[in-house]
């Protein structure tokens, strides 16, 4: 029988996936309030990031039985930011030019470039905080996870 090995890759694409489809839950559910102009409540999808990172984290450690490389953490977390970043601008992207649903309104100061151009550059921007964020969160979880005992060094 072939024994499957747990991989940064595979952890951080399914934790990736999870927390963008929970990015995109959120999203839908705060336009169907209505609330998708109040821009003060996008910050919860960088919380909906950092806890679907140090859950990936930890269950990656979990599945290696303990030993957990300090650079595969921030891998994990790299991988779970650049996914859902993905994932969560691809929904912007659908739901901005095909539903014309506006989400991405609310973040645009104007319209220099033009309105494609300007949804393009936020789409370049979601894709590098979600993964500059996902790995800076995957650093700072490390000082956590490194240890066996989950106890902070002296």
């Amino acid at each position: 029988m072939e024994q499957r090995r747990t991989t940064v890759q595979k952890t951080g694409t399914y934790y990736g996936i999870m927390t963008g489809i929970a990015a995109i839950v959120y999203m839908v559910i705060i336009k169907l309030l209505g609330l998708i102009e109040n821009v003060s409540l996008h910050f919860v999808t960088g919380i909906i990031l950092v806890i679907g990172v140090v859950m990936a984290i930890k269950s990656h450690k979990q599945k290696k039985d303990g030993n957990l490389n300090y650079l595969e953490g921030i891998g994990v977390g790299f991988v779970v930011g650049l996914v859902a970043a993905i994932l969560f601008t691809i929904f912007q992207l659908l739901a901005d030019s095909v539903f014309n649903l506006a989400m991405s309104y609310p973040y645009m100061a104007d319209d220099a470039y033009g309105e494609g151009g300007s949804i393009g550059l936020m789409a370049i921007l979601w894709i590098l905080f979600g993964s500059v964020i996902g790995t800076f969160v995957g650093y700072l979880a490390m000082q956590f996870f490194k240890r066996p005992d989950h106890k902070m060094s002296n």
